[in-house]
Parts: C-alpha cells; structure tokens; sequence
C-alpha cells in the first residue's frame, strides 16, 4: 500500500516537472527575443537617458499593451528633400525587427535620423487610433526646442511623456482614419459615451421597458384592446383597422467620402492619415525637421 502511494506520488512529480519544464524555456526564449527598446545607433544619449527611456517603454508596454522603440542612426541615405525615405525606413524598421504587440502589431517608432536631420513618429496597429495626426504634431512640438539645442535624449524623453499622456487619454472623440494620399476616409468616426450621455441611455431605455410593461399588460386585461368580449352572448366582436398605402416619397443625397482638408474630422477634431509600406504593412505617423 505504501510502495503503491509512493509510486503515485513520484508518477505526479513527474507529470509535474514535463509539464513545467517547456513553459519555462519558452518563457526564456520570448524573454531572449524580446527587441531593443532604445536602439541607439548614433551613440547619441547617456546611459541615463537610455534608462529612463526604457523605464516609460515598459510603461506603454505593460500598462497599454502596445509597443514602442526609439532608434537612432546615419544608416537612413540621403534624401534631398524627399522625406519618404525616411518615412519607409522607419516602417521597414519596425517590421523587419519584429516590433508590436497584438495581431495588428500596436506600437510606434521614434526616429531621429541624423542624415536628414529628420524626427519621424511611425505607429501601428491601435497605435494609430490613438496618435491622430494633431496628437503626433503636439508630440513633435513639444520635443523641437530641445533637438534644435542637441539634447537628443531629453527631446525623445519628452515624446515619450506626450504619447504616455495621449493614452491615458484615450482614443480622441471624432478620430478616423483617412488616406495620406488621396483623402478617402477608410474608417467610422469614433464616439464613446460620456458619464451624462450613459446616465441619460440607461434612464431612456428605463422609462421605454415601464411603458412597453404597461402596454402588455393592459393589452393582456382588455384593456385598450381592438376587441371586446361580452360574458352574456359568448361572443367576441372585432374591430378592424384598415390602412391603406398611398404614395411612397424617396429622395436621395450624395454622401460626402472625403474629409475636409489637413485631415481634420467632425467637430474639428483630427484623423489620422496611413499610407502602406514597401512591405505592406499599414502606417500611421508625421514628422518634421530639426
């Protein structure tokens, strides 16, 4: 009876300890494959600046589940005027080294590309809902005085802080997306729900569930009904409506597709222009020179 107990037991570890033992080298592995935070190729800021970077990445990343990194280099060719360049590197870099969380890979890229001279915001995914062209334009602004002294690591600590801002603010009430090109609106306007405009819902849905009560229940004791039984004959009498369809008036308006020029939506709020990558990928994102 012992032995039998004793083999159980060992039969349990063992099942145990099978079982442990890939999840825990799996762990390692996306541990291990986890891509740089901060790539620094231009040796541009301190150690602590790449810490306190990295410190508001895991922030964006453990709290809002979406991606971000900031990458330095000389490696973009020169442009002579033509941003794009810069524009699909970023993309192709955030694509090719595996960045963004989700099945739409969320998350953006800070570029800082020292050939052109360029500050670039690529973002993906969700990313792109959150940071309209407005927001990435408050970002970039925010971060200019300190580019044009050379104080790169504090310019790209303050993006960061603007965008950690943005989405603690949410998705922006009227934000859509539209085509960098050609303006066609790809996407509904987003709406949520204020507190009052909840309040209000749930007190209108309140009030048509008693009156539909009573209409049932008043219909169920003949009360108001189009019949009328009299308990003497046995009978039941009833009374028919009768509705006739005359004409039928339809008029038709050609729906504007479009939005207004800059990319602003309903109320003046922002959209957020997205163009495609050489890869394929769907981008969000602005920038200007410093």
């Amino acid at each position: 009876m012992v032995m039998k107990r004793n083999s159980v037991i060992l039969l349990l570890f063992i099942i145990c300890i099978s079982v442990l033992t890939p999840g825990t080298a799996h762990m390692q592995t996306v541990q291990y494959n986890l891509p740089a935070a901060v790539a620094d190729q231009a040796s541009l800021f301190s150690q602590a600046e790449t810490e306190e970077m990295e410190r508001l990445i895991e922030t964006i990343r453990n709290e809002y589940q979406m991606d971000a990194v900031v990458l330095t280099t000389y490696s973009v060719p020169y442009s002579g005027g033509n941003d794009r360049i810069s524009v699909d590197y970023a993309d192709r870099y955030y694509e090719d080294h595996g960045y963004g969380l989700g099945n739409d890979r969320s998350g953006l890229i800070l570029l800082l590309d020292m050939t052109n001279r360029f500050n670039y915001i690529s973002t993906a995914g969700t990313m792109i809902d959150f940071l309209t062209d407005q927001r990435i334009d408050a970002i970039l602004s925010a971060a200019s005085e300190q580019l044009a002294e050379g104080a790169y690591g504090r310019a790209m600590i303050r993006e960061l802080d603007r965008v950690i801002q943005y989405l603690d603010k949410g998705i922006e009430e009227g934000a859509f997306r539209f085509d960098s090109e050609t303006g066609q609106r790809l996407s509904g306007v987003y709406n949520r729900l204020t507190p009052s405009e909840t309040g209000v819902a749930a007190l209108a849905g309140l009030m048509v569930a008693i009156l539909v009560y009573f209409l049932i229940s008043g219909a169920y004791t003949l009360r108001g009904g189009t019949y009328r039984y009299d308990p003497r004959d046995r009978k039941v009498n009833f009374t028919v409506n009768e509705f006739r369809f005359i004409r039928e008036s339809v008029r038709r308006y050609r729906r504007q597709s479009n939005p207004p020029a800059g990319g602003r939506g309903v109320g003046g709020r922002g959209g957020s222009s997205v163009h495609r990558s050489s890869g394929g990928m769907t981008h969000g994102g602005g920038g200007r020179h410093f």
